[in-house]
């Protein structure tokens, strides 16, 4: 993580986020053309994480995915 955020309490972490967001992309791989927002709010209303994350970390997490290939 390079941008230094840290979730609050209670607030899903970047190991979960990255789960969700693996789960979220193989159901719906045009989640990458969205901005990070729409990303962290859809991972939540989907039930792929119980608390909308940080779009920052949505972000980073994103740009791991992408990096994996």
């Amino acid at each position: 993580m390079t941008s230094g955020y840290i979730p609050a309490s209670g607030e899903p972490d970047p190991d979960d986020i990255l789960k969700a967001l693996r789960e979220a992309l193989r159901r719906d791989p045009a989640l990458k053309e969205r901005s990070p927002e729409e990303v962290s709010r859809e991972l939540a209303r989907a039930g792929h994480l119980r608390q909308e994350p940080s779009p920052t970390l949505v972000a980073e997490m994103l740009g791991t995915v992408e990096r994996e290939g």
